[in-house]
């Protein structure tokens, strides 16, 4: 039996540069943007997260999108 995966929601996770601690190393914050619709191609994420993170002042180190979805046995 073939395994097929049913695709659900994906979130977009921002990984913010806050700040250095004290040692000098960079503290990071998150931010997460979830109930994105599969079939949201990866481009229109990026500039709407873009966007959005664009209205808050803290610099953008990383952008994950975490798709999610089940494991159907057939």
């Amino acid at each position: 039996m073939a395994v097929v995966l049913s695709k659900g929601f994906s979130r977009c996770q921002a990984r913010l540069l806050s700040g250095m601690d004290p040692q000098g190393n960079p503290v990071y914050v998150n931010r997460v943007f979830g109930r994105i619709r599969p079939e949201t191609s990866h481009q229109e994420v990026y500039d709407v997260v873009q966007l959005l993170l664009s209205l808050q002042p803290l610099p953008v180190a990383v952008l994950r999108r975490l798709d999610e979805g089940e494991l159907i046995r057939q």
